[in-house]
């Protein structure tokens, strides 16, 4: 077997860690998400990329354990919500307008994903104000 020499190993490495970067392809070290611009990429990743479905499905998967832990903390009696979705959204909708939302925003590319979301839900879906409760 022939052996291959050390600068090109070095080129092929730096090829395969480039190429993604040089295609527009979402990188292997997306799926890590360290931070808010990771996950923006994995959501914004489109159909023609080879891995569209798993980052697709990897950016949906974050947004509900995101809404199932948010859901799972607000049932005290005392809990007043900080965002209120639009019934008529779709996950896909929410999303999109995560991406759009974070896009507009490079300031937070390295804020936690955590952070970021809050930031979103609580600037883009205000509650409706309640009403006053009556003085006794």
């Amino acid at each position: 077997m022939k052996r291959i020499s050390r600068v090109h190993r070095v080129s092929l490495l730096m090829t395969l860690f480039l190429l993604p970067m040089a295609t527009g392809a979402v990188a292997p070290a997306n799926f890590e998400v360290r931070y808010n611009a990771d996950l923006v990429a994995l959501c914004a990743t489109p159909p023609s990329d080879p891995n569209y479905v798993a980052a697709i499905h990897f950016c949906h998967g974050v947004a509900v354990g995101f809404a199932r832990y948010y859901e799972a903390i607000s049932v005290g009696k005392d809990f007043r919500s900080m965002f209120c979705l639009p019934k008529t959204m779709t996950r896909n909708d929410i999303m999109a307008e995560y991406v759009a939302y974070s896009k507009a925003r490079p300031e937070y590319d390295r804020e936690a994903v955590g952070n970021v979301m809050i930031k979103f839900l609580t600037d883009t879906f205000h509650c409706p104000a309640s009403p006053a409760a009556p003085k006794s």
